[in-house]
């Protein structure tokens, strides 16, 4: 982002951030930070996804907190904002492997050459389905003890993608 971006950015969120401390000191019913905080995470999310698509090359990172972040404050503002509440995390936990895994494969498109954020993003997608899958009782319960002791199986698949991503970039 050039300088003139990042002033634009800059003075707009302070001109909010001023709007909304001016109508709390007025008695304004604004919602308050407990309410509003994910969508600082949202806009911070949004704009490393600009600015990683924006820049050349496209920086992958940046996509994958872009997408991660912006849906990770998706939910917790659905939460903060009154629609649901903090003990639904109980159900709603496969949201952020799934988040995770949705910024790796947007990762993986933009450097189409870092097979690792493919394998990630769907280990993270399988993951988030199994977890949900396991949640909502889909899964018999003794499936829990069976993955608590062979999730480390994942690490070397993750370790097995790096080599080969190490091995495809060498080319």
């Amino acid at each position: 982002m050039q300088d003139k971006g990042r002033s634009v950015v800059m003075g707009g969120f302070l001109i909010l951030i001023g709007i909304w401390l001016l109508a709390r000191a007025l008695g304004v019913g604004v919602p308050g930070w407990d309410t509003l905080w994910p969508v600082i995470l949202i806009g911070g999310a949004l704009v490393s996804l600009y600015r990683a698509l924006a820049s050349d090359p496209r920086e992958p990172d940046g996509v994958w907190f872009g997408v991660a972040g912006a849906l990770a404050g998706g939910l917790f503002l659905y939460i903060t904002a009154g629609q649901g509440e903090w003990g639904d995390m109980v159900n709603l936990w496969p949201w952020f492997p799934m988040a995770a895994g949705l910024g790796w494969l947007a990762a993986w498109l933009v450097r189409p050459r870092e097979v690792a954020h493919l394998v990630l993003g769907g280990l993270a997608l399988v993951g988030a389905g199994v977890g949900y899958l396991y949640t909502i009782g889909r899964l018999a319960p003794s499936v829990g003890p069976l993955l608590r002791d062979w999730w480390p199986l994942i690490l070397v698949v993750i370790g097995l993608a790096y080599i080969i991503q190490y091995l495809v970039q060498r080319r």
